[in-house]
């Protein structure tokens, strides 16, 4: 009973997709076109920029990581004074 519900469900949507178009228009397609435009294709995938650029102090940080004596004291005192001590003043 499924099948033959599913069934006229499906062709009754092609019959409305396809239906009859007016004598002074062609009739439209019921494929869709297997290739878009170079352009149309570039608006699908357009992605946001992002901004892929460290924060300064997440930038010393991981110079500070890097460093094992600069992590150790990192551990005692926090990174940016750890950082000024090793690298000095920026």
């Amino acid at each position: 009973m499924k099948p033959l519900v599913l069934l006229s469900l499906l062709a009754l949507l092609t019959l409305g997709l396809c239906r009859r178009a007016p004598p002074d228009r062609p009739p439209p397609r019921c494929v869709p076109t297997a290739f878009i435009s170079k352009r149309a294709s570039a608006e699908l995938a357009r992605r946001h920029k992002r901004n892929y650029r460290v924060c300064p102090p997440r930038a010393k940080r991981e110079v500070c990581e890097f460093n094992p004596a600069c992590d150790e004291l990192a551990d005692h005192i926090g990174f940016q004074e750890a950082y000024r001590r090793f690298y000095g003043p920026v």
